[in-house]
């Protein structure tokens, strides 16, 4: 970008952002270390510091230091440091200061700018000048470099955004596409810009399109989503229906909507007098804490079933990214073995159950025998899977394990966790699995979002956990009753939200039951008179 473009930008008329002349010299003694931090603390003590600032001492002060900030990257790292620390004034100095050396600005310097611009644009109405650049940026980057690379792209998506150009924003959201995904942020601040200028219709487009992307909307766009409804419609019944939308695409999906956006719904709903309270749910039997209902659960049906097992086999069978990772031979004699051998009422995961034992010192191999003897009670077929190195575990017990179970050992180097994965799903819909591994990277094997959901319903109603208590007692923990997830019942909604991490407690063991202490209950005032 020319310098007559900062320029036309970094006018002597913009006044009302520009700091005064008067420099103040830094005197802070510099540390010489020999870590890159050490520059980064120097910045950042500089810029927090009461007084203005000289740039060009600022500058010479911190490339001194040894480090990774050199004078190719400093303006930029300078510029994220005061965006950051939300020091808008003094960023614009340093603008005005860039614009005074008669220097062509690089990429992370405009990005820097880029993302000021949206910083500031998000609290009051960006200036004439400031709004310039962003254009201008858009149109002289595209002539420079043709194709932009996903982190400037991510920057120029949020700057247009926040002076309403969501066509442009688009069009730079496509050429994301063309080399990777394109971020949560992404695509939540175009969806919010599209909201703001009434276009509900593609908002929901592209919506549609960062679920199957796999990048749940963030509070931004959930925001502007209500906000739109809120100005749109006045009539209660009507802004009801259209808040239901919301709570539709949030069950659909079986999302977690932040503590934030959990606020904002919480506050929406009861400004339209309904009942609207954060409430936990009960483990035991999904009973809202509040209302007192029950949490369904919400059971897959045969056709899903099947669709989800045609997929596991399809990619065993002749899937280029297999479920899998193992040799064609092992693979071969797996589903010989499972051919030959299932249905079972249950699949055991035998090194993550067995491991359960490091957390009390105990013997492995006695965990194992514990839960083969759990299950071996209650009447169920077994499969065990593990690895060929337990075979040389104690052998009399192993034997014992072995004989009332059917055994598959992959080799020591084979990724063994989507076995027993597989082999349930193969085994059919009523097969039950036992492991701690909570499985979320498997789901992203599944391309198709319905499947990945469908995944993760099966998955609750079907997997069993192994723990010790303080007591060193084994517990064997069943699937649950209900499905953790958001629905309505009746006319009320319950919905998860997920706390902001300083808000949640430490020390809570994770058993791999989704959080049931943050959950929103919204109910009519009329279901309130009845109870």
């Amino acid at each position: 970008m020319m310098y007559s473009l900062t320029r036309l930008i970094f006018s002597n008329q913009n006044a009302g952002y520009r700091l005064s002349s008067r420099f103040m010299n830094i005197s802070t003694p510099i540390t010489r270390g020999r870590y890159a931090t050490d520059q980064l603390e120097y910045v950042k003590s500089a810029i927090l510091s009461t007084g203005n600032l000289e740039w060009p001492t600022l500058k010479k002060n911190t490339l001194e230091i040894k480090g990774s900030i050199n004078s190719k990257n400093i303006d930029a790292v300078l510029l994220k440091v005061m965006v950051n620390s939300r020091k808008f004034d003094a960023a614009l100095s340093f603008a005005e200061y860039l614009r005074s050396t008669n220097k062509e600005l690089n990429l992370g310097s405009i990005n820097g700018l880029l993302v000021l611009f949206y910083e500031m644009g998000k609290v009051n109405e960006l200036a004439e000048e400031h709004k310039t650049f962003i254009l201008e940026s858009y149109k002289d980057l595209y002539n420079k470099y043709k194709v932009l690379d996903s982190t400037t792209c991510e920057k120029l998506i949020h700057a247009l955004c926040v002076i309403g150009e969501w066509k442009k924003a688009l069009k730079v959201l496509d050429d994301i596409k063309l080399t990777s995904k394109p971020s949560h942020s992404a695509y939540s601040v175009i969806i919010a810009s599209l909201f703001q200028a009434n276009k509900k219709s593609e908002a929901m487009k592209l919506i549609e399109r960062s679920v199957s992307d796999n990048r749940p909307i963030q509070h931004v766009a959930y925001a502007a989503w209500i906000n739109y409804v809120l100005k749109k419609y006045k009539d209660k019944k009507t802004l009801i229906k259209h808040l239901e939308e919301i709570n539709v695409h949030i069950a659909n999906n079986a999302v977690n909507v932040t503590e934030k956006t959990a606020q904002f719904i919480q506050e929406t709903y009861t400004n339209l007098k309904w009942d609207a309270q954060f409430t936990r749910i009960r483990k035991l039997d999904g009973q809202c804490m509040c209302c007192n209902e029950k949490l369904d659960c919400l059971k897959i049906t045969e056709e899903e079933f099947i669709s989800l097992q045609g997929n596991i086999k399809e990619k065993l069978i002749v899937g280029s990214d297999l479920f899998l990772k193992t040799s064609p031979e092992e693979l071969e004699r797996f589903l010989q073995f499972v051919d030959e051998t299932a249905p079972y009422d249950v699949v055991l995961d035998a090194l993550n159950i067995a491991y359960v034992a490091r957390n009390g010192n105990l013997d492995k191999v006695g965990i194992l025998n514990m839960v083969v003897n759990y299950f071996e009670s209650r009447n169920k077929k077994m499969l065990l899977l593990g690895r060929k190195h337990m075979l040389h575990w104690p052998r009399k017990q192993m034997q014992r394990i072995m004989g009332k179970t059917c055994s598959f050992f992959t080799e020591d180097l084979s990724q063994d966790d989507p076995y027993f994965i597989t082999a349930a799903i193969l085994s059919g819909s009523h097969t039950d699995f036992v492991s701690k591994d909570l499985l979320r990277g498997h789901t992203f094997l599944l391309k198709d979002e319905r499947l990945r959901l469908v995944f993760r319903r099966w998955q609750w109603q079907h997997q069993y956990m192994v723990f010790l208590n303080k007591s060193r007692r084994l517990l064997v923990q069943p699937p649950l009753k209900f499905t953790p997830c958001a629905q309505k019942r009746d006319s009320a909604w319950h919905l998860p939200y997920e706390k902001d991490e300083e808000m949640e407690s430490s020390g809570q063991i994770n058993d791999g039951t989704p959080d049931l202490t943050s959950w929103l209950c919204l109910r009519p005032q009329k279901i309130i008179n009845k109870l």
